[in-house]
């Protein structure tokens, strides 16, 4: 986790802000382009040319905010490039929609709660995660036992002991699901 004491220009507190920013910024390019290898490439590109000229921020939200409207807008480019026009040819994208503020704050929102999601399932105890990767991927409490080798009682109450510390590390945000 980025920690806003450090200046992001020094290596460790800019490697810090790229551990912290780099999966959700690589979730929320593919969002636009529908390609995880040009959204990881678009991202990369993002945090060199931010690392080449020296730019330096207030706090970690600036910095947040200002790596999240890079990308947006080198994506909006990349979609706009000749060569993916004549190349790709997306029918499916509606650019009017995806160069709208809305889009970009939907988008925002989804990533960041995500990674905030994610981030809390990671802290839970190991058999806890488990059980709840399972259950976002739709298994019901017997195929978790099943899989798990252990009874549904055992689920069940580790599904308890999950939510409960969910809740307390996600607040309100655990009331969106």
């Amino acid at each position: 986790m980025y920690k806003g004491k450090q200046h992001p220009r020094s290596l460790e507190g800019f490697k810090s802000l790229f551990d912290t920013l780099y999966p959700p910024l690589c979730l929320f390019a593919n969002k636009y382009l529908n390609d995880m290898d040009t959204a990881e490439d678009i991202v990369q590109e993002v945090f060199i040319k931010v690392w080449e000229q020296d730019i330096q921020y207030i706090n970690f939200y600036a910095a947040k905010s200002f790596f999240y409207k890079s990308v947006r807008n080198r994506c909006l480019d990349y979609l706009k490039s000749k060569y993916h026009r004549s190349v790709i040819q997306s029918p499916d994208i509606d650019f009017e929609k995806i160069v709208t503020e809305e889009f970009f704050l939907t988008q925002l929102t989804i990533i960041d709660t995500y990674s905030q999601l994610e981030t809390a399932i990671k802290q839970l105890p190991t058999k806890c995660e488990r059980i709840i990767r399972l259950s976002l991927n739709e298994y019901t409490i017997k195929e978790i036992a099943d899989e798990l080798a252990i009874s549904k009682n055992t689920v069940k109450s580790q599904k308890r002991i999950a939510y409960e510390k969910l809740r307390h590390s996600l607040g309100s945000l655990l009331n969106i699901f």
